[in-house]
């Protein structure tokens, strides 16, 4: 319990007094890359809200239609014919070596015309009209790569309670290991990172597998670039999240079958954090059941919970993803449960499909 609350004490706090960066605009224009498959019922409301933004350089998106089936390349026809600054990339079969949306992206990193490239899926949505610009902008001051957060819409239901906690818990990781110098993922709903220095090679490296895209590339590049965090709420994009218990598992283990491919040190430190939830839940009904005296098991619990709980909820205001206090003993415990069973089908599963 105490490795755990070290843990959510180290990596909540500086999240929370996060500032945003100061950064000068350097007027250079930005690529948005989106891979897209089957993707005609979000494309849309995502191109509309694209061209709505309050960009006052230039920018450019990219869609990349990854062998769709339904009505994606009708409805991009159109929409090309009335948007000058959309660009769209018809990948009709995939080459020996590559995954979907790994070849989808190689693409369409090519094809960007400026000099840097920000990145999201066909399912999110900007925050803002201010999206573009806060993280084109970010990517300034020497650094080469941003990591932004993408937070799920909220729906009623205990599986959007648990997606919105599963999602704020994996951003404090990622968010929170970055502010402390040790950036290990990125997620690929809203990251960006300047044209030159997007690695290519690695990508075709790692093109055979599923996943990976975003968290294998933000760990590669952060071995020799300047990586910085924006979690303005300006800034974020907001997901749509699954609507099932199985398109939900489907997706988690597709995102958690890139972490066997992650550094050792971080495979070490993020089962350190990961095993000490699970065993001080294990450990206190082990306790509660043996010994004499539940009264202080119960007080030493309790604490752990009240402080945990309080820091998490007060992260999960400044990112914009609010939970109810009531729910997070059970959400806790879920996840517990959830995240062993869950990678240990991604650890073993060869071949997940994007989609």
């Amino acid at each position: 319990m105490a490795v755990q609350t070290g843990f959510v004490l180290a990596l909540v706090i500086p999240l929370i007094r996060h500032r945003a960066p100061k950064t000068f605009d350097n007027h250079q224009g930005v690529s948005v890359i989106i891979a897209a498959r089957n993707e005609a019922k979000n494309l849309n409301q995502l191109l509309q809200r694209l061209k709505e933004q309050d960009q006052e350089y230039p920018y450019e998106v990219i869609v990349v239609n990854d062998r769709s089936t339904d009505q994606s390349a009708l409805l991009l026809n159109e929409w090309q014919k009335q948007w000058k600054a959309l660009t769209v990339v018809d990948v009709e079969s995939l080459p020996a070596g590559w995954t979907g949306k790994k070849y989808a992206l190689f693409c369409g990193v090519q094809k960007a015309r400026f000099s840097k490239l920000l990145f999201t899926d066909a399912d999110c949505l900007p925050a803002s009209d201010q999206w573009i610009q806060l993280m084109g902008n970010a990517l300034a001051n020497d650094y080469q790569v941003v990591l932004g957060y993408s937070p799920y819409a909220k729906r009623k239901g205990w599986l959007n309670r648990f997606i919105q906690y599963e999602t704020l818990w994996v951003a404090m990781q990622y968010l929170g290991f970055a502010l402390w110098k040790k950036p290990y993922m990125g997620v690929g709903r809203n990251w960006a990172v300047t044209h030159q220095h997007y690695d290519l090679d690695f990508l075709k490296k790692i093109g055979h597998l599923e996943g990976g895209d975003d968290d294998l590339m933000v760990g590669h590049l952060s071995k020799t670039h300047s990586i910085q965090i924006l979690i303005e709420p300006a800034a974020f994009t907001v997901s749509t999240p699954k609507e099932t218990l199985k398109s939900y598992l489907h997706q988690k283990i597709r995102h958690l079958s890139a972490g066997k491919h992650y550094d050792k040190k971080d495979q070490t430190l993020l089962g350190i954090f990961t095993l000490s939830c699970v065993v001080g839940w294990g450990l206190f009904f082990w306790a509660l059941a043996t010994s004499s005296l539940p009264s202080w098991i119960w007080t030493a619990f309790g604490v752990r919970c009240l402080l945990n709980y309080a820091i998490i909820r007060q992260l999960g205001q400044k990112l914009k993803t609010e939970i109810e206090i009531w729910s997070l003993p059970f959400l806790d415990l879920c996840y517990c449960f959830y995240y062993p069973l869950v990678a240990i089908k991604a650890l073993a599963t060869k071949q997940v499909e994007w989609k």
